[in-house]
């Protein structure tokens, strides 16, 4: 396992993944400050710390994203499955070490977040103290909904052989998702127990920061959090089946 990990770790930094996105990330951030402290007067004496932050949260989500789609099927559109399998590593093994490298990336993101929002904050904002109360809740809730999304961009970016189309598919898949949440919340008046399917249970992430979003879920916020593990964990396992049975 250790070697797994080893070698991911390895292929990511070489990568230039975590380069490209941790520069999209700081300009993100410091283009939102300045904009808040060059708008409207409103807006240049309101602290706009936490609104850095969730910005560059929102595109450390799109990285993710993009991240898990690719992260199975590099392997087979390099060929690299085949090095590990002569390796004698087990599938169990390399999807275990690709969740863990997922989660590393995922903390690695928020840290390169809060230093852009950091370096914002002294730049546009004089040097407000932190908003914890408006950050926090919004990273919670990333975090629960990656913990479901993951699983299902991994789930279906397994169908494919080529990088291009996996990242491609989940990035569709991530803005689609929201589009059948509403036909979904329109469904929930006529069938109460549609509001258990697994897409309705990706509202956690705006839930955890409006608590008024419980009236379109239908789902108070812990009856979410619970909901999105069972799920995360459901989807998971149904991913490492067809990964399991996939052939090389």
């Amino acid at each position: 396992m250790l070697t797994l990990l080893r070698q991911e770790l390895y292929k990511q930094i070489h990568g230039k993944f975590y380069i490209g996105w941790g520069i999209v990330i700081l300009a993100i951030s410091l283009l939102s400050g300045y904009f808040y402290h060059n708008g409207s007067a409103a807006m240049s004496v309101t602290n706009s710390s936490a609104r850095m932050f969730s910005n560059g949260l929102a595109m450390a989500l799109v990285a993710m994203i993009v991240f898990a789609s690719s992260l199975l099927t590099s392997d087979f559109s390099n060929n690299t499955i085949k090095y590990l399998f002569a390796r004698q590593f087990s599938r169990g093994q390399i999807l275990i070490s690709k969740l863990i490298i997922t989660v590393l990336m995922f903390v690695y993101l928020v840290i390169v977040a809060f230093i852009a929002a950091g370096i914002g904050n002294i730049l546009f904002n004089e040097a407000r103290p932190f908003l914890w109360s408006d950050m926090l809740p919004y990273l919670i809730g990333m975090s629960f909904y990656l913990f479901l999304m993951i699983p299902i961009v991994l789930l279906i970016s397994n169908i494919f052989k080529s990088n291009a189309v996996a990242i491609a598919i989940g990035l569709v898949f991530y803005f689609v998702s929201n589009v059948i949440n509403v036909f979904l919340n329109i469904l929930m008046d006529k069938f109460e127990w549609i509001k258990y399917n697994p897409l309705n249970f990706l509202n956690i992430l705006r839930q955890y920061s409006i608590h008024e979003y419980s009236q379109l879920s239908r789902l108070s916020l812990p009856q979410l959090e619970v909901g999105t593990i069972i799920w995360g964990i459901i989807i998971l396992v149904i991913t490492y089946l067809v990964y399991n049975h996939r052939n090389v």
